[in-house]
This record gives structure tokens, C-alpha cells and sequence, in this order.
């Protein structure tokens, strides 16, 4: 699956007024479980590898670049309830197939960020407002997902006057970047 959407970080004041801006259609609790090497080689290679954890369900998920700031080839497959700690290079690849280009290595779990989720879904979009927290830092993000780009736009235009948003592209440093900027402030 190809996954379009356009992020922007938000202050708690921004967060707040969106927040009550929309008439959300569901909240949702999730947990995302970050994975890399010690030598953080998906890192590198802009690949996302998580275990995202919502009521009792885990999904493995894989993130691939796509050619585009806001576009990503996601693969995912449901897993049983426990995270694991380790994921082997076998079950990686055996997800991406020919995608990744170059062969996943085995991954070891880095930690957590918990994700409360605000949906709003729309045609053609669906808006994520995300209060996320790891290593005692919290943050605000909105991200809206997309199949019609001039929907997502005009989304982001009235999310924008809504909440005093300079928006420029729409593109910021995801969830799993600014994970790692506070996993390696921790020295892990």
C-alpha cells in the first residue's frame, strides 16, 4: 500500500484548538515499537520497522521511501499479542519481498511511543491528530492521509486558519526521526 500524507508538528495550544475544532469520529490508544540495528542501518536507509500495538492487537509494520517527501510504501502483517523483542531478517523480508531493494537485516526493539489519535475521516482524506509521548517528552502532530492530494491540500489549508498553522510543505520530520533524536539525546 502506498501511503500519502502530509504532517506538520503542532504546539500544545495548536493541538488544543484543532482539537476542538472537529467533531472527531473515533479516539484511539496505540503504541508504536521502534526496531533497528545497533548501527541503526534502516535508519539510514529511511526505512521505518515498528511494531504498533492497538487494544490487544500487534501489526507488524515496514516502512519503505517512495520517491516523494510525503509518500510511503507501507507493509504490514498481523502478529500475535506479544511484541517481540527481535525480528529476524526472515520475517522482514519475507514482508517486503522485492520492495526494500536491498535485504532487511535482524532488527532489536529501541522502545516505545504511546499515541493517543484523534481521526476525523473525509473523502478522500482522514485527519490524525496525535498527542505522542516516549523518554518523557511529549509532542503534537497532525497528519492528514490522503488519496485525493487537492482534498488533503484544502484539509490542511482550513487545519491551518483553524489553528494559526504555517504549514509549507506539509512535510516534517516523522514520528520514528524524532524517536531516535530522543533515543540518541539518551544515549542508548
Amino acid at each position: 500500500m502506498v501511503e500519502n500524507e502530509f504532517k506538520v508538528i503542532l504546539t500544545r495550544e495548536q493541538y488544543d484548538m484543532l482539537l476542538s475544532f472537529y467533531r472527531w469520529d473515533k479516539i484511539i490508544e496505540q503504541i508504536n515499537y521502534y526496531y533497528d540495528t545497533p548501527e541503526m542501518a534502516l535508519s539510514d536507509r529511511h526505512i521505518t520497522c515498528r511494531v504498533r500495538r492497538i487494544g490487544g492487537d500487534c501489526f507488524l509494520q515496514v516502512k519503505l521511501p517512495n520517491g516523494r517527501d510525503y509518500s510511503r510504501i507501507e507493509l504490514e502483517k498481523k502478529l500475535g499479542a506479544e511484541v517481540p523483542e527481535e525480528l529476524s531478517a526472515e520475517l522482514l523480508n519475507g514482508l517486503t519481498g522485492e520492495a526494500a531493494e536491498i535485504p532487511l537485516p535482524s532488527v532489536r526493539l529501541l522502545g516505545a511511543l504511546s499515541t493517543t489519535r484523534a481521526v476525523r475521516r473525509l473523502d478522500g482524506a482522514e485527519i490524525d491528530l496525535d498527542k505522542s509521548e516516549y523518554f518523557g517528552k511529549t509532542d503534537y502532530e497532525l497528519e492528514i492521509e490522503f488519496t485525493d492530494e487537492a482534498e488533503a491540500r484544502a484539509v490542511l489549508a482550513q487545519c491551518a486558519e483553524a489553528a494559526g498553522l504555517t504549514v509549507g510543505g506539509g512535510v516534517c520530520a516523522g514520528k520514528i526521526r524524532r524517536f531516535l533524536e530522543e533515543y540518541r539525546k539518551n544515549g542508548r
